[in-house]
């Protein structure tokens, strides 16, 4: 066991399973065997079997492991054995050698056998708690009754300590028994209820001891009972608490339970009562609007409501469980963001940790702690401010960004099962709405009592506390002795042990003590640093196990602790102490003991995360541990756990998701189709008319909220659920819709509740394992550790590893401040030596509850406010003890004038060290002590506010302010060494406001060290004069010059000099907390050097220690109205002060108002008023600087007090230096000019970066060969992808020595650029070259005079309808509807109009006018300038304008009619004159027959807004919108194919029922035409929801079919609107349509589609007719509706050359022949004209399947998958077998494929059959390839088509180009 940890715990793990377990078993049989036989043999057994067993069991590493903690509860529930008979023979068997141990071997080593019973009795107290029917369990009382009677009749044994410890663990297993009779005699006392009636009650008792019965459901006898926060019940209680008072005799439980019950009460009672009371108050509020919230009771806990409190959100983690989001209305009323934001953050609410509340009007209680992932607002700067905008409601709920509400995160307080449901039900709340109200209590943190109680009921439980009969005697005698002997540690016991004290003697003496033999405290003091009483007091704590030393202030307490804790460890071997455990009330004070410790190289851990000492971090629990390693079984258990949370917390979350979406429109629907079938069918079933047509119905989600706002209104009662369940829904009141919809709701919501709860109960209990197991780790490296630190929250919290490091000392610092609760928690079972150190006569424990305080006449009778140190050193009854204490007399803190005013009240007997009596005199200040008297009144006798109990004083903040700034001026103390105290918060934080805008020039504080190594020069030197030494002053604020704080927050603490404002001053004479000698004490006994009180005297006077120190003072003189300063240069001068302002007039700059008389160190005159030193070296000269510059006759510049330049940079004129690259100079500074190698040539000159080759300009000292250079050219490499890299050539290439030696361009991130085939835009993802390009994403830019697109780009556009086309002339107008070519001759007359300036207009008839900055004549001449003709080369002011105007396009450019005319091709579409005019229309245009679209020749922009060529306009959007019309109808039949893909499978996976629901069950069903009808009939046949999904599809597949037919495509609807025009106006135009070019296959696709979604439900009912024939009604079905559209479908895609839909048509005609011959057979096939019908059905199946097998014969390569359905549709023909033959992933492929032909970038083709198809990038395949839709030959070799193939520019160039133009 003493070697690998691992090792030992797999050890053990293999003794706990079956083979170990067995050896336990035979152990029993050995025993069982020995009976009879020698004792020999018996003691042979004791020693090779039963012992080693036992010290196994005992050893630390197993008993304390977490890790080993099942498997030593699996071993001793074996011992224990069935009815615990295996351990009576094991341990009757023990106890039978005792008699005869004499004679046995053991004997000469154990003489009395104490040892052996001790170790037994170890191994029981282990075995006792592993069960807890253990402790009622009749064969331990015997066991231990036997080994009792052994140790009694042993007591003649010289082994003491093995007597101590036997009997130690005797009192454990005794007190463990006791709670067991306690639990039988208490239901005794049940069954005989009238003995209660007998006692005689002082008090009302708790619980079921009570008169009148429990007062609430949270009073309990027992404190294990009690929730630590209060109960709905216990708030709303108006009995009085049961609160134990200091007499122990009037305790319900006596002994130690009732001390600890008593402390368990009080507590409570000062934290939560304060709690329960306020919390109470807010529920009266919030009931009655008009109840007023009267403090009467005392508490002074403030709180902050905030109203409409909802929880919106409820999320689950891993280590912290349930968190949930809670709004509520802001309270910030602020309008802005960044306003809120600041209100949030002054304020200080709602921080991570606080307790609040939610109440809720119904009287639910619910207490929660702000959890840490709350915040005041994100983090908002310029750049991620439109994302915000954009992120909207997704980001993290906060408290400050919304306008409206707040949110903040919670976590249970207490994770209690009622609490869960508490907060999911609110999560997902039904019924009537409820005012809730979140209650924060700021300053309250739970940590701060949760632990503490928690550790106080578990204690309880056992009553394993040390030194019980000092603490809590049992005993009541008449006859106290005055002071109880205490008896030494248990371990200083052993025999011959002693304390070696040697490490503390300064000569290397070696001194002995034990309790036996006591060291002398003198023999002590002369061979030490300790003075007489502290050797004394470490002596006397050695000496005893309860140690009390009181140190009054300055005595060396915390230096006497720590000899005593070096001394410990020094004897820590030979005693086997383990580690010391140190704990301390506060941080601070913790702090400051582990530094000093560590500082004498103790080996320390402190635990808790609050330190703020640098020192500690290395080592703290949390950083030693995380370095530590792991065992084996620690790791395997860890990840165990660790994966069971992840499982939990998975399915936690699931759970939790359901339960959000419970209320939602389908979660509804599931839960009525599977639990209410005809509600279901009510609100969300389909309305049919006779002909199958599905009726129109209002939106579900908007009937059910009419359902439930309607319904009659009355007072008639409702009906109940159950009568509600089958009734008329809308016949339903409004009440009784009310109740069955929350019914519905609640049927969902409650169990999945009830889920959550239970597996967040398996949660909890697994976290708790592996919390547990990670703390094995943290075990081993405490017990590496010499001293263990902790405060007393952090030991609470820490209970149960602490529990286990078995420390047998444990020492506590201050233990006079520290509750006696805390202090009971900190006496672990392991310690032997407790050690208390303090001062009851300074400030006691502070609580909050003023009743429970000794000072108030009330409150005395309880007294929480006094420690276990006092308590102990002063009994409050006489019954109590009262234990020894020592006391430190000799005081190292303050002068001795200061000293005498508590040695004259408190400390009679306290005496002043030698060396303070030599402490300097105050600098600046006549004396050193002096109370400053006023009468000034405070400043709350004007406010009087009952709620508040701080105070401050203004006059006292101004002459506090002023004083300390003449004392900081004076440079003599650093910020260490000066403090200000006060009594009150108020007045602090008003002195903090005031000093922190002042700024002090001071020395700063590593200045101060030398200050003083220099004073300690001169003294050993004999240096009367002192040498030039000046010092860098430094600017501070005056807060930061001093140390601030309140009486309480500075026990412990001293400072040189101390300035007191006392705040209170008022006619009735209250000093308000300065009434306890207690803080008197404190406040009096901080300062060193010198002392400043300032107060009103007679407000003070009436308190008796205040009386006795005034009269000191006035004896002294040292009292009085006036203070009087001294200057430090003029002593004599006389300065006194009485307020603020005579600081200014006496003392302005801290000495007086003479002038300065000292030289300064540049040897001008100080200019000033007399002051320190230390500000005279911070006056600034301000003479002209008379030092020569070097080098140079220039003058320095600067005055004197500025340091001068180390060079001179006068800029000298008129140079001729040359520099070494040969560069000449004409200007430079002096100190450049001095020394020309300096000066650096910044000519820019080009040069030529080695290795990448780029020519860069650079100044000319830069070298660009150094490998250091980088260069920033572009990289320009071209890349993989296509793309030039854009990346600086630095990043690409690392140069060395000239040469490139690696090359890296990283990923692409430029955007794609790939231009998309349908419209001008091009892909803007980052670079893809592995996939393709999505859709574009832009909206539709398309646009006329009339309208503009709605659409996204890739979506087809419908033509514009407007029969007036905009374009027109006063000499022509296009006659033609706006979307179809313009039919008119475009004008070429210039503009008749008249500009704005007056002159013509320089453009063309029937086109807008430009501005008139483009009149030729009023131009600037850069316009008159421009080229317009781009052949003669011609300006613009050159053009004969008349003859050939120009064309404006509305990018800015123009050109000459003619040049626009040559380059828009107008030949092509016009006959033209002589002139180059238009004078007559071509024949009319085919689609697609555009070469090119042109742009402006200048900058390709938009042409869109010229009249002049709206044919070839008009003409490009029509191509453009057939284009988008292809490519969109390929994508979504795609879409549709898939989704039939997917529903199709889900059917063959939906189970079905033979049997029928009452209410669908078809009576009869007859043959009724129609093809959906037939659907219908099936799914009414099949019943259930087996089809309801493909239905729906049916139906979305049949309005796509609407979308993609003839009248909806662009040509056909622009044919529509020309006809409809030539009906309405007669008009001739040109437009003719080409039905060749209407665009089939989308229409084809679809109708296919939707017989193949026929086809899939009649395959699946044909499977399931074989099973249910026998149990449905006769069904006849008639496909020839089917038949019929499939043969229309088969015709239309032959005549357009679509042999893949012919081959579909033909295929599904097959199965649909096959599907009726398969209804005919299953008729009475004896009938003859059935069988004829049969075959003949048969004939036209094998006819079709014949055709389509030719068709894909012929196309194989358009006709992918259908062979394979083909040789199915065959197979079922022969064999009768329906099912599907081609795989769903192989018809995805086949659909993802044809979703590629038409998106993505490529270029367009139309074969010679008119089909378009894409081609990628390159252009033409590199091989033979075929058009996807006939198979005719498109491609061949090398890039070039196949013959009759045209690349379809009417799509491809006029949509890429027409956007570039602007045609829309």
């Amino acid at each position: 066991m003493e070697g690998d940890v691992g090792a030992s715990q797999e050890t053990v793990k293999l003794i706990a399973q079956e083979d170990g377990l067995d050896f336990i078993k035979d152990l029993d049989q050995y025993i069982r065997e020995t009976i009879g036989k020698p004792d020999t043999d018996k003691a042979r057994l004791w020693l090779g079997q039963i012992r080693p067993m036992f010290q196994l069991l005992t050893h630390t590493r197993v008993a304390d492991s977490n890790v080993l903690e099942q498997q030593v509860a699996t071993i001793c529930n074996f011992i224990q054995g069935i009815g615990g008979r295996r351990m009576r023979v094991l341990f009757d068997f023990i106890a039978d050698l005792f008699p005869v141990w004499s004679t046995l071997p053991m004997a000469a080593d154990d003489e009395y056998a104490i040892s052996a019973c001790e170790l037994s009795l170890s191994v029981l107290a282990i075995m006792v708690d592993c069960n807890t029917t253990n402790i009622v369990d009749d064969n331990y009382s015997h066991i231990v009754k036997r080994l009792d009677d052994h140790i009694e009749a042993a007591k003649h044994s010289p082994d003491d300590f093995s007597k101590l410890q036997a009997r130690k663990h005797l009192q454990y297993l005794w007190r463990r028994l006791g709670v067991g009779d306690a639990l039988a005699e208490a239901e005794v006392e049940k069954r005989v209820p009238a003995t209660r009636a007998e006692f005689v009650m002082r008090k009302d008792l708790p619980g079921v001891l009570s008169a009148e019965g429990p007062r609430h459901d949270n009073d309990h006898a027992d404190i294990c009972d009690i929730r630590i926060l209060p109960t709905y019940e216990e708030i709303a209680s108006k009995r009085n608490e049961y609160l134990p008072t200091t007499d122990s005799s009037l305790f319900h439980t006596p002994g130690m339970r009732g001390r600890l019950d008593r402390e368990f009460r009080l507590l409570r009672e000062d934290t939560v009562g304060q709690l329960r009371d306020t919390v109470g108050i807010q529920l009266d509020t919030m009931r009655d609007r008009n109840h007023r919230q009267n403090r009467g009771n005392g508490s002074t806990l403030r709180t902050y409501a905030y109203e409409g409190a909802a929880v919106v959100n409820v999320d689950f983690d891993r280590n912290n469980g349930m968190d949930m989001v809670i709004q509520f209305h802001q309270p910030a009323t602020k309008k802005s963001v960044q306003q809120r934001r600041d209100w949030w953050g002054s304020s200080r609410r709602l921080q991570p940790g606080g307790l609040v509340c939610i109440l809720s009007e119904d009287g639910s209680v619910l207490f929660c702690v702000v959890a840490d992932n709350t915040i005041i607002a994100h983090e908002q700067t310029k750049g991620n401010r439109v994302q915000d905008e954009a992120e909207g409601s997704s980001r993290r709920p906060s408290l400050a960004d919304d306008d409206a509400f707040a949110y903040v995160h919670l976590r249970l307080a207490e994770v209690r099962q009622n609490d869960i449901c508490q907060v999911l039900q609110w999560f997902q709340w039904v019924g009537p709405m409820q005012h809730r109200c979140l209650v924060e209590f700021p300053g309250v943190l739970l940590p701060s009592f949760q632990h503490t109680l928690t550790a106080l009921q578990r204690m309880s439980k056992k009553a394993d506390v040390p030194f019980d009969d000092l603490l809590a005697s049992t005993e009541q005698t008449n006859v106290v002795p005055d002071v109880t002997e205490v008896g030494p540690p248990q371990y200083s016991t052993m025999p011959g042990f002693s304390f070696n004290l040697g490490c503390l003697t300064s000569n290397n003496e070696v001194l002995h003590h034990s309790p036996g033999k006591p060291l002398d405290p003198e023999v002590l003091s002369e061979h030490s640093t300790l003075d007489l009483t502290q050797s004394g007091a470490l002596l006397h704590t050695l000496s005893r196990k309860l140690a009390l030393i009181q140190g009054p202030p300055g005595t060396g307490k915390s230096y006497t602790g720590e000899k005593i804790i070096k001394v410990l460890l020094a004897n820590k071997k030979q005693a086997k102490l383990g580690p010391i455990l140190c704990v301390c009330y506060t941080n601070h004070a913790l702090d400051q003991l582990l530094v000093h410790l560590q500082r004498d190289d103790v080996k320390i851990i402190r635990i808790g995360s609050r330190s703020k000492a640098e020192e500690l971090e290395g080592a703290n629990l949390r950083i030693v541990a995380k370095t530590a390693d792991r065992t084996k079984a620690e790791k395997s258990s860890l990840w165990e756990l660790r994966e069971k949370l992840d499982d939990l917390v998975s399915s936690i979350t699931e759970y939790i998701k359901a339960l959000e979406s419970c209320q939602s429109l389908n979660s509804l629907r599931n839960y009525l189709h599977s639990s209410h079938r005809w509600h279901h069918d009510a609100f969300f079933g389909e309305l049919m008319d006779q002909d199958g047509f599905i009726q129109v119905r209002p939106d579900p989600d908007q009937l059910l909220n009419q359902w439930r706002r309607s319904g009659l209104r009355g007072n008639s009662p409702p009906r109940d659920v159950d009568s509600l369940r089958m009734a008329d829904l809308w016949s339903m009141t409004h009440t009784e819709r009310t109740m069955l919809y929350t019914f519905w709701v609640r049927e969902q919501r409650d169990p999945l509740i009830t889920k959550i709860v239970q597996k967040y109960r398996t949660y909890e209990t697994t976290k708790a394992e592996r919390d547990k197991v990670s703390r094995d780790v943290d075990l081993r490296c405490l017990h590496d550790a010499e001293v263990v630190g902790v405060t007393t929250t952090g030991l609470a919290r820490n209970l149960d590893l602490l529990q286990k490091l078995r420390c047998k000392v444990m020492l506590c610092e201050e233990a006079g401040e520290v509750l006696e609760a805390h202090t009971l928690t900190a006496l672990l079972p392991s310690v032997e030596h407790a050690i208390l150190i303090g001062d009851h006569l300074q400030l006691r424990p502070q609580i909050a509850n003023y009743d429970l305080q000794s000072t108030n006449p009330g409150g005395v009778q309880y007294s929480l406010d006094v420690s276990l140190f006092e308590r102990l050193i002063n009994p409050l009854h006489h019954t109590d003890p009262r234990l020894p204490f020592d006391t430190l007399e000799t005081q190292r803190r303050m002068h001795p004038s200061v000293s005498e005013l508590i040695r004259s009240t408190l400390y009679p007997s306290l005496e002043d060290s030698g060396a303070v009596a030599e402490y300097p005199e105050v600098y600046g200040m006549k004396r050193r002590l002096f109370w400053l008297h006023h009468e000034i009144p405070e400043d709350q006798e004007s406010q009087l506010d009952p709620i508040t109990t701080s105070r401050t004083n203004a006059f006292e903040i101004e002459m506090t302010v002023s004083l300390v700034q003449h004392i900081v001026r004076q440079g003599s103390y650093g910020p260490d060494d000066i403090a200000v105290i006060t009594p009150y918060l108020g007045q602090l934080m008003q002195l903090r406001r005031a000093m922190g805008n002042l700024f002090e020039i001071s020395v700063g504080e590593r200045d101060m060290d030398e200050i003083e190594a220099i004073e300690a020069d001169k003294l050993a030197n004999g240096d009367i004069v002192a040498p030039a030494y000046k010092l860098p002053p430094i600017k501070r604020t005056l807060l930061k010059s001093i140390r601030l704080a309140t009486v309480d927050n500075f026990q412990g603490e001293e400072a040189k000099i101390v300035v007191i404002s006392l705040v209170r001053s008022n006619n009735a004479n209250r000093c308000g907390f300065l009434s306890t000698s207690n803080r008197i004490n404190v406040l009096l006994s901080r300062a060193q050097h010198g002392m400043y009180l300032i107060g009103n005297a007679n407000t003070y006077r009436h308190v008796n220690m205040w009386s006795k120190v005034l009269n000191i003072l006035e004896k002294s003189g040292n009292v009085g109205k006036e203070l009087e300063l001294q200057c430090p240069r003029h002593p004599d001068t006389p300065l006194l002060v009485s307020k603020a302002d005579d600081f200014l007039r006496v003392a302005p700059e801290g000495g007086c108002i003479l002038p300065c008389d000292r030289r300064l160190s540049c040897g001008h005159s100080c200019v000033n008023r007399c002051h320190h030193e230390n500000l005279h070296n911070a006056v600034k000269c301000l003479e002209p600087c008379p030092r020569p510059k070097k080098g140079c006759q220039h003058p320095c510049r600067l005055v004197c007090g500025d340091p001068c330049a180390p060079k001179c940079n006068e800029q000298l004129r008129d140079l001729d230096i040359t520099l070494a690259c040969g560069h000449r100079i004409s200007s430079a500074p002096c100190w450049q000019a001095q020394d020309p190698s300096s000066i650096i040539c910044k000519e820019r000159v080009r040069k030529t970066v080695s290795g990448c080759g780029h020519e860069v300009e650079v100044f000319c000292h830069i070298d660009i060969s150094a490998n250091s250079y980088s260069c920033t050219k572009v990289c320009g490499s071209p890349l993989p992808c296509g793309h030039d890299c854009q990346s600086p050539c630095y990043r690409c290439r690392k140069r060395e020595d000239g040469k490139v030696t690696s090359l890296n361009h990283g990923i692409c991130d430029q955007k794609c650029g790939r231009k998309y085939t349908a419209c001008r835009h091009s892909c803007t993802q980052p670079c893809h070259p592995d996939s393709e390009c999505l859709l574009c994403p832009a909206p539709c830019e398309v646009r006329c005079s009339h309208s503009k697109c709605s659409k996204k780009c890739h979506e087809p556009c419908t033509p514009c309808a407007e029969q007036i086309c905009a374009s027109s002339c006063p000499h022509a107008q296009c006659t033609m509807p706006c979307a179809a070519p313009c039919d008119w001759i475009p004008c070429s007359k210039r503009c008749e109009k008249v500009l704005g300036c007056g002159h013509q207009c320089p453009s063309i008839c029937g086109e807008t006018c430009p501005d008139t900055k483009f009149c030729q004549i009023c131009c600037s001449e850069d316009i008159k300038a421009v080229e317009v003709d781009f052949i003669m080369m011609m300006q613009y002011h050159e053009i004969n304008l008349d003859e050939d105007p120009c064309i404006f396009p509305d990018c800015g450019h123009f050109t000459t009619m003619t040049n626009m005319d040559g380059i828009m091709d107008m030949k092509a579409h016009y006959e033209m004159s002589t002139e180059e005019n238009p004078r007559a229309l071509t024949s009319a245009t085919q689609p697609f027959s555009m070469d090119e679209i042109k742009t402006c020749p200048t900058c390709r922009g938009s042409l869109r807004n010229i009249a002049r060529y709206g044919r070839i306009v008009r003409r490009a959007m029509l191509d453009e919108a057939t284009k988008k019309f292809i490519s969109w109808s390929n994508i979504e039949y795609s879409k549709w194919a898939t989704e039939l893909l997917n529903a199709q499978e889900r059917v063959s996976k939906f189970t079905f029922s033979r049997t029928l629901a009452q209410n669908t069950k078809p009576s009869k069903l007859v043959v009724t035409k129609g093809r959906f009808k037939q659907l219908q009939l099936i799914r009414d046949w099949v019943g259930g929801n087996r089809y309801v999904e493909i239905l729906k599809l049916w139906h979305k597949i049949s309005g796509f079919i609407n979308q993609v037919k003839k009248e909806e495509q662009p040509f056909q609807r622009v044919g529509d609107l020309v006809q409809h025009a030539s009906r309405q106006r007669n008009l001739g135009g040109d437009f003719t349509l080409d039905e060749t070019r209407i665009q089939n296959k989308g229409y084809l696709q679809a109708c296919s589609l939707l017989v193949k979604c026929d086809i899939t439900i009649i395959s699946d009912f044909m499977e399931l007719r074989k099973d249910l024939t026998d149990v449905r009604p006769k069904l006849m079905l008639d496909f020839s509706q089917q038949i019929m559209d499939c043969r229309i479908l088969a015709e239309q895609s032959k005549a357009t050359k679509h042999p893949r839909q012919e081959a579909e048509a033909c295929l599904y005609s097959a199965q649909l022949f096959t599907f009726s011959r398969a209804l005919i057979s299953a008729e009475d096939s004896s009938e003859a004209k059935h069988e004829e019908r049969a075959e003949e059905l048969k004939k036209l199946a094998s006819d079709q399947l014949a055709a389509a097998r030719q068709l894909v014969e012929k196309h194989s390569s358009q006709t992918h998958g259908i062979k394979a359905e083909i040789e199915a549709v065959e197979k079922m023909l022969r064999d009768g077998v329906f099912y599907n033959a081609v795989s769903a992933d192989e018809m995805r492929a086949v659909y993802e494929a044809m979703t590629r032909e038409f998106s993505g970038t490529g270029h367009w083709y139309t074969c010679v059959n008119g089909h378009p198809f894409t081609v990628g990038e390159c252009g033409m395949p590199m091989q033979q390839a075929r058009c996807p839709e006939c198979g005719e030959a498109v491609g061949g070799a090398n890039h070039t088509p196949a013959e009759g193939v045209q690349r379809a520019d009417g799509i491809e160039e006029i949509a890429r180009g027409i956007d570039r133009m602007g045609i829309h």
